[in-house]
């Protein structure tokens, strides 16, 4: 009878001991926070190998679990960790952590010691942007009623906007920078082997039905959808006519455009941003016809693997809009409309992407 009544003290203490010794073998002993240049390390010293599993709320802000209990209840933020909370209970505890800057993080275990590296994200910022001034040399582009032709109407504009994006701190690349033929493909494999942020081509309309036909309008790549933009995209990819030799192969063959059709998906929303703010403050400054903001799947733009627009800035085929235009004065209003939408599109890119 006695050996009984010990039997089930002795079942109940040999439990209590195996639970005991599972959870004294997940405890968090100690945490510790140490900078190395801009990363920050987070130390957790672990009896054993034990679960964490991650969730990322915001671009500054994770939650970390880890199946042990933790000794430790505070500790001081550091680096780019602004603040941390934990919380939990005998088996599991709960890091809410929150960065000053978007991050990122690296997870390493050293014997049964977790490491974590976070680091912050690198800025994103726009550098570098290549104006293409349509045509050149040989191809003269639009030719108005007097004979303006808009090859010297388009590098008037880019050497004006380039001054200005230069003082505004930009690095700017032009296609080319006085009057000689530069074939399309060359434009564009020149644009992408200078890595630059944003590819701006700046052209003037024409249209063959209607002398009258006015205004300022600005092109995304993608499929054009009316006449007069198919009409539009047939003038300007016109020049692939004075081109010799081999065009270039994304032209050529179809694996090669569908790789150029994805890669070119992640930067249109990027695109039409940018063509927005353009057409915006070019209405706006030269109180012209807003011609909105249009698609077509210009050579030029098809081939830039990054943000890229094309500026139509007015009519050589319409006398009022040609005189205008043979001004330094009105292409120096269009390049400081261009200007204006430019830094309008990169300030709210930088404060868009590094929140």
């Amino acid at each position: 009878m006695k050996n009984q009544r010990i039997k089930p003290v002795l079942i109940f203490a040999i439990f209590l001991a195996i639970i005991s010794n599972i959870y004294a073998k997940t405890i968090i002993e100690s945490i510790s926070l140490s900078n190395i240049k801009d990363t920050t390390l987070m130390i957790l010293e672990v009896d054993t190998m034990t679960k964490m599993t991650f969730n990322r709320i915001s671009k500054t802000n994770l939650q970390l679990t880890i199946s042990a209990r933790s000794a430790v209840n505070e500790i001081k933020p550091l680096g780019v960790i602004k603040k941390i909370v934990i919380n939990g209970d005998s088996t599991q505890t709960g890091f809410n952590i929150t960065f000053n800057k978007p991050f990122d993080f690296r997870k390493q275990t050293i014997n049964s010691n977790i490491v974590l590296k976070f680091f912050p994200l690198p800025v994103k910022v726009i550098k570098t942007v290549i104006l293409d001034p349509g045509h050149g040399g040989v191809d003269p582009g639009a030719v108005g009623r007097k004979h303006l032709q808009e090859k010297e109407v388009n590098l008037g504009i880019a050497k004006a906007l380039k001054k200005k994006l230069e003082n505004f701190g930009l690095k700017v690349i032009l296609t080319r920078s006085d009057d000689r033929f530069v074939a399309l493909s060359e434009r564009t494999r020149f644009t992408n082997e200078q890595k630059a942020d944003l590819f701006i081509s700046i052209h003037c309309n024409s249209s063959n039905d209607s002398r009258k036909a006015n205004g300022f309008e600005t092109y995304f790549l993608s499929e054009a959808k009316t006449d007069w933009e198919r009409a539009v995209l047939a003038r300007e990819n016109g020049s692939l006519q004075y081109e010799t030799g081999d065009v270039d192969s994304l032209t050529q063959n179809d694996i090669s455009l569908i790789l150029a059709d994805l890669s070119q998906n992640e930067n249109l929303k990027e695109s039409y941003a940018l063509a927005l703010e353009i057409q915006t403050a070019g209405v706006d400054i030269l109180k012209d016809v807003d011609r909105g903001v249009k698609q077509a799947g210009f050579y030029v733009l098809r081939t830039s693997f990054m943000p890229s627009v094309l500026v139509e800035c007015g009519f050589l085929s319409n006398s009022a809009e040609e005189k205008k235009l043979n001004t330094g004065k009105y292409r120096e209003s269009i390049a400081q409309a261009i200007f204006l939408g430019v830094t309008n599109y990169i300030r709210d890119y930088e404060k868009r992407t590094n929140l």
